[in-house]
């Protein structure tokens, strides 16, 4: 099988992240498949040109070839439509329940990722089973189920045309519909409070992130948080969507046992320094 992962953000954790997630997906994922790398980071979050060569030599080690790695500051045609996203997220969120000031260029910046790894694939005749989005400098990726059991759910995945999410940290999928999970960040067209009242939404959404959905006594729902916005995407416009993260914030969930990582954001990622 041949296999593309993208991976967007900043370097971040990278020193304490991507080789234990390589390492963790090294069977299930990375061997004996031939892995092509594509990387869209930002010159802010732990970037120099010495811990990117140290990126692309631990990709190496693990034998998953980095085709490019571009940055956002380079990518100059595309920066005043992020800004023209980022004015119509403020204007249009209803109130402040999830509201983040770089959500917007967050997925605008993803779709971005996206179509320059299309247009390099397509330049160079390349063909993927399956494209994988992977936040893998600065989450931690561990095993719920054997490397046997992953390995069956990806054939899955491509036999059946599913999406495999982790959502906000991990989709997997074909060509076709992570172009369908990324279009969202082109016009980042807002979902609204009107999604909580549609009881098959709520039901799996709440079976995923229970922490986001039950949010604090006298708080709003996160309604336009990262997590949420993208979920609604999916939800009205993918057919078939599995979820593969377990729900740390509800451990008794029955679902937990099927997922097929634990996914967390790593403790030594560094804040505040998105611009």
């Amino acid at each position: 099988m041949k296999y593309a992962i993208i991976v967007f953000g900043q370097y971040r954790s990278f020193s304490h992240n991507l080789e234990t997630n390589l390492k963790e997906i090294k069977n299930s994922l990375l061997d004996g498949n031939d892995i092509d790398v594509y990387i869209v980071s930002d010159k802010c979050g732990n970037y120099s040109q010495k811990n990117t060569d140290k990126i692309c030599n631990t990709f190496k080690k693990y034998n998953c070839n980095v085709k490019f790695i571009k940055l956002w500051e380079n990518l100059n045609k595309y920066h005043e439509h992020e800004k023209d996203n980022k004015v119509s997220y403020d204007k249009n969120c209803k109130h402040r329940g999830g509201k983040h000031h770089f959500t917007s260029n967050l997925w605008y910046r993803r779709y971005v990722t996206n179509k320059i790894v299309n247009e390099y694939i397509s330049e160079n005749d390349l063909k993927y089973d399956l494209h994988m989005f992977i936040r893998l400098f600065d989450i931690t990726i561990r095993k719920n189920v054997s490397d046997i059991d992953i390995k069956n759910r990806i054939k899955n995945c491509i036999e059946n045309n599913k999406l495999l999410m982790s959502i906000d940290t991990i989709f997997i999928g074909s060509k076709n519909i992570i172009n369908k999970v990324f279009s969202f960040g082109k016009e980042f067209n807002l979902y609204h409070d009107d999604i909580w009242n549609n009881k098959d939404f709520c039901n799996y959404f709440q079976s995923i992130d229970y922490g986001l959905y039950r949010p604090r006594r006298n708080k709003r729902k996160p309604t336009y948080c990262s997590e949420v916005q993208i979920f609604s995407h999916i939800f009205y416009n993918i057919d078939l969507y599995e979820n593969i993260r377990y729900d740390f914030n509800n451990p008794n969930n029955i679902n937990n046992k099927l997922t097929l990582f634990h996914v967390k954001l790593c403790r030594h990622r560094k804040k505040k320094e998105y611009k």
